[in-house]
Protein backbone atom coordinates (compact mmCIF):
# COMPACT_ATOMS: atom_id res chain seq x y z
CA UNK A 1 0.00 0.00 0.00
CA UNK A 2 2.82 2.37 0.91
CA UNK A 3 4.41 1.83 -2.52
CA UNK A 4 1.10 2.43 -4.27
CA UNK A 5 0.69 5.78 -2.51
CA UNK A 6 4.27 6.72 -3.44
CA UNK A 7 3.69 5.71 -7.05
CA UNK A 8 0.44 7.67 -7.26
CA UNK A 9 2.12 10.71 -5.73
CA UNK A 10 4.99 10.45 -8.25
CA UNK A 11 2.51 10.17 -11.14
CA UNK A 12 0.58 13.15 -9.79
CA UNK A 13 3.75 15.27 -9.65
CA UNK A 14 4.67 14.30 -13.20
CA UNK A 15 1.20 15.15 -14.45
CA UNK A 16 1.30 18.50 -12.66
CA UNK A 17 4.70 19.13 -14.26
CA UNK A 18 3.42 18.26 -17.73
CA UNK A 19 0.31 20.36 -17.17
CA UNK A 20 2.39 23.36 -16.18
CA UNK A 21 4.48 23.05 -19.32
CA UNK A 22 1.32 22.78 -21.38
CA UNK A 23 0.01 25.92 -19.73
CA UNK A 24 3.10 27.74 -20.94
CA UNK A 25 2.37 26.39 -24.40
CA UNK A 26 -1.09 27.90 -24.06
CA UNK A 27 0.58 31.19 -23.20
CA UNK A 28 2.64 30.89 -26.39
CA UNK A 29 -0.59 30.59 -28.36
CA UNK A 30 -1.88 33.74 -26.68
CA UNK A 31 1.32 35.59 -27.58
CA UNK A 32 0.85 34.60 -31.22
CA UNK A 33 -2.79 35.69 -31.07
CA UNK A 34 -1.79 39.16 -29.80
CA UNK A 35 0.68 39.78 -32.65
CA UNK A 36 -1.84 41.67 -34.85
CA UNK A 37 -2.36 44.16 -31.99
CA UNK A 38 1.34 44.49 -31.14
CA UNK A 39 1.50 48.22 -31.92
CA UNK A 40 -1.27 49.13 -29.47
CA UNK A 41 -0.30 51.35 -26.57
CA UNK A 42 -2.34 52.66 -23.66
CA UNK A 43 -0.45 54.87 -21.23
CA UNK A 44 -3.24 54.47 -18.65
CA UNK A 45 -2.28 50.80 -18.37
CA UNK A 46 1.41 50.69 -19.30
CA UNK A 47 4.05 53.00 -20.70
CA UNK A 48 5.14 50.15 -23.00
CA UNK A 49 3.26 48.94 -26.09
CA UNK A 50 1.95 45.39 -26.42
CA UNK A 51 4.95 44.37 -28.53
CA UNK A 52 7.27 45.19 -25.63
CA UNK A 53 5.32 42.98 -23.22
CA UNK A 54 5.28 40.09 -25.70
CA UNK A 55 8.99 40.25 -26.47
CA UNK A 56 9.95 40.85 -22.84
CA UNK A 57 8.03 37.75 -21.71
CA UNK A 58 9.81 35.62 -24.27
CA UNK A 59 13.22 37.09 -23.51
CA UNK A 60 12.75 36.29 -19.85
CA UNK A 61 11.90 32.67 -20.66
CA UNK A 62 14.96 32.38 -22.89
CA UNK A 63 17.34 34.13 -20.49
CA UNK A 64 16.16 32.27 -17.39
CA UNK A 65 16.34 28.83 -18.98
CA UNK A 66 19.70 29.66 -20.53
CA UNK A 67 21.13 30.73 -17.18
CA UNK A 68 19.67 27.68 -15.45
CA UNK A 69 21.12 25.40 -18.14
CA UNK A 70 24.56 26.92 -17.61
CA UNK A 71 24.37 26.89 -13.81
CA UNK A 72 26.18 24.36 -11.64
CA UNK A 73 23.53 22.66 -9.51
CA UNK A 74 26.18 22.03 -6.81
CA UNK A 75 26.28 25.80 -6.23
CA UNK A 76 22.53 26.17 -5.65
CA UNK A 77 21.62 28.00 -2.45
CA UNK A 78 17.95 27.85 -1.53
CA UNK A 79 17.95 31.43 -0.27
CA UNK A 80 14.46 32.86 -0.66
CA UNK A 81 12.47 35.85 0.57
CA UNK A 82 8.97 37.15 1.26
CA UNK A 83 8.61 38.50 -2.25
CA UNK A 84 9.12 35.00 -3.71
CA UNK A 85 6.60 33.60 -1.24
CA UNK A 86 4.04 36.23 -2.32
CA UNK A 87 4.59 35.69 -6.06
CA UNK A 88 4.50 31.90 -5.82
CA UNK A 89 1.55 31.75 -3.42
CA UNK A 90 -0.74 34.25 -5.12
CA UNK A 91 0.52 33.80 -8.68
CA UNK A 92 0.75 37.55 -9.14
CA UNK A 93 3.48 40.11 -9.60
CA UNK A 94 2.45 43.53 -8.30
CA UNK A 95 2.34 45.98 -11.21
CA UNK A 96 5.17 48.47 -11.31
CA UNK A 97 7.05 46.93 -8.38
CA UNK A 98 9.98 45.50 -10.36
CA UNK A 99 11.84 46.85 -13.35
CA UNK A 100 13.22 44.59 -16.04
CA UNK A 101 16.98 44.06 -16.14
CA UNK A 102 18.78 45.28 -19.27
CA UNK A 103 19.03 41.83 -20.87
CA UNK A 104 15.22 41.53 -20.85
CA UNK A 105 14.26 45.15 -21.45
CA UNK A 106 13.77 45.56 -25.20
CA UNK A 107 13.56 48.91 -26.92
CA UNK A 108 10.28 49.85 -28.57
CA UNK A 109 11.44 49.37 -32.19
CA UNK A 110 10.33 45.73 -32.10
CA UNK A 111 9.21 43.94 -35.24
CA UNK A 112 6.84 41.05 -35.73
CA UNK A 113 9.85 38.99 -36.78
CA UNK A 114 11.65 39.78 -33.50
CA UNK A 115 8.74 38.38 -31.51
CA UNK A 116 8.36 35.31 -33.73
CA UNK A 117 12.09 34.56 -33.46
CA UNK A 118 11.98 34.94 -29.67
CA UNK A 119 8.92 32.67 -29.59
CA UNK A 120 10.70 29.94 -31.54
CA UNK A 121 13.71 30.30 -29.24
CA UNK A 122 11.44 30.01 -26.19
CA UNK A 123 9.96 26.79 -27.56
CA UNK A 124 13.50 25.48 -28.10
CA UNK A 125 14.48 26.55 -24.60
CA UNK A 126 11.55 24.63 -23.14
CA UNK A 127 12.62 21.54 -25.07
CA UNK A 128 15.78 21.55 -22.89
CA UNK A 129 13.70 21.64 -19.72
CA UNK A 130 13.80 17.91 -19.01
CA UNK A 131 17.63 17.96 -19.19
CA UNK A 132 17.85 20.29 -16.19
CA UNK A 133 18.78 18.95 -12.80
CA UNK A 134 16.34 19.81 -10.00
CA UNK A 135 18.91 22.24 -8.56
CA UNK A 136 19.96 23.98 -11.74
CA UNK A 137 19.12 27.55 -10.88
CA UNK A 138 18.51 31.13 -11.89
CA UNK A 139 19.39 34.09 -9.67
CA UNK A 140 16.60 36.66 -9.91
CA UNK A 141 17.55 40.21 -8.94
CA UNK A 142 14.54 40.50 -6.59
CA UNK A 143 13.21 36.98 -5.95
CA UNK A 144 16.71 35.56 -5.33
CA UNK A 145 17.60 31.92 -6.02
CA UNK A 146 15.14 29.90 -8.08
CA UNK A 147 15.73 26.21 -8.74
CA UNK A 148 14.01 24.21 -11.48
CA UNK A 149 10.70 23.90 -9.61
CA UNK A 150 10.65 27.60 -8.69
CA UNK A 151 11.72 28.65 -12.19
CA UNK A 152 8.74 26.85 -13.66
CA UNK A 153 6.38 28.68 -11.31
CA UNK A 154 8.10 32.02 -11.93
CA UNK A 155 7.96 31.72 -15.73
CA UNK A 156 4.27 30.87 -15.65
CA UNK A 157 3.42 33.72 -13.27
CA UNK A 158 5.64 36.21 -15.12
CA UNK A 159 4.25 35.36 -18.56
CA UNK A 160 0.67 35.55 -17.32
CA UNK A 161 1.45 38.87 -15.63
CA UNK A 162 2.46 40.43 -18.94
CA UNK A 163 -0.39 38.83 -20.86
CA UNK A 164 -2.78 40.33 -18.30
CA UNK A 165 -1.27 43.74 -19.00
CA UNK A 166 -1.70 43.15 -22.75
CA UNK A 167 -5.34 42.22 -22.18
CA UNK A 168 -5.85 45.35 -20.07
CA UNK A 169 -4.27 47.53 -22.79
CA UNK A 170 -6.69 46.12 -25.35
CA UNK A 171 -9.73 46.40 -23.08
CA UNK A 172 -8.98 50.03 -22.28
CA UNK A 173 -8.33 51.08 -25.91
Amino acid sequence: MKYLVTLLFFLFLNNVSIAQEMELNKEFLKIEAYLPAMENLNNNVSKAPIKWHLLHSLQVINNVIDEATNSDSKNFNSKSNFKWWYVSTFGKIPKGEVTAPDNANPKFNITNKDIKTALENAKLSLSKWSDLNKNNFYVHHVLLNLNKRKIKRFLKVHTRHHLRIVRDILEDC
